[in-house]
């Protein structure tokens, strides 16, 4: 049987889905630990044409993958299982067909997995947001912010209360700064907007604004997430809920760096939906 004709027969007699931790990899599927389980008729059919539709590969990614999706009938009998590789790429009963799926929708399969507790999903998102906003690394130019370059700094809306004192430190070292500037420069900050939520926005629209990978990543982007360490959570989930696309980005960027990532990415889900889908 053809893959192709394979999924509509298996879907149609699905009465649940299972996500299951871990990949090709994970051993018997029958005693793996079930992450979420899928009954809703309605979120079924979602499912379905999340992990249905798309352009078959002919070929195979090389990692196991995870976590892996099982449809069970309505005597809870395994039909058919996949794995989900990466951001948009699933395989379906792989050792039988050898045929990955490159999804249509990726960024909406990411934030349904969310939804259903599916972790480390921020680093498939991240990147083609930076995409889509067009502040991924331009060829040619320095990875690093040069020291003496305000205009750059203003290019980055840094906020201007900080200026003065970044303005002589290239981007790479306002990664290492010690401690003690860190703290003066949050106090001086705190000092020109004494709101949390808005300085929250403030930091998240200057970490958007980095170029990605290097400076967003290990560059500025170090100074900026120590910042934003110094306002609790709440405050920047409301920042990057209600803010621009370029808070979003800056919030993910702070996402991926932080052990649980949901809250964020909860937040951010309708500008993604938006932007991405």
């Amino acid at each position: 049987m053809l893959l192709t004709d394979w999924l509509p027969d298996v879907w149609a007699r699905t009465h649940t889905a299972r996500l299951l931790a871990g990949g090709l990899l994970g051993g018997p599927l029958a005693e793996r630990e079930i992450r979420a389980e899928i009954v809703d008729r309605a979120r079924l059919a979602t499912l379905r044409e999340l992990t249905t539709t798309g352009r078959f590969t002919v070929d195979i990614c090389r990692c196991p993958g995870g976590p892996t999706l099982t449809l069970h009938d309505a005597d809870d009998r395994i039909l058919g299982s996949a794995t989900i590789h990466g951001h948009g790429s699933v395989s379906w009963e792989r050792s039988r067909f050898r045929d990955d799926l490159d999804v249509a929708a990726p960024t909406a399969l990411t934030l349904f997995l969310s939804e259903y507790g599916v972790a480390n999903v921020v680093g498939g998102l991240l990147a083609p947001l930076v995409q889509e906003l067009g502040y991924d690394e331009r060829s040619g130019e320095p990875q690093f912010r040069p020291a003496s370059a305000p205009a750059v700094l203003a290019e980055r809306q840094v906020p201007e209360a900080l200026r003065d004192d970044l303005v002589g430190v290239a981007g790479n070292l306002a990664a290492e700064l010690p401690q003690d500037r860190v703290t003066a420069l949050a106090e001086r900050l705190a000092t020109t907007e004494p709101v949390p939520v808005a300085r929250a926005a403030m930091l998240l629209n200057w970490l958007g604004r980095l170029p990605f990978p290097t400076e967003a990543l290990w560059g500025e982007g170090v100074l900026v997430r120590r910042l934003l360490a110094t306002l609790p959570e709440a405050d920047l989930l409301t920042a990057a809920a209600s803010g621009p696309p370029v808070v979003a980005l800056g919030v993910l960027n702070w996402a991926v760096h932080q052990p649980d990532e949901r809250a964020v990415v909860a937040a951010v889900a309708p500008i993604l939906r938006r932007l991405l889908a």
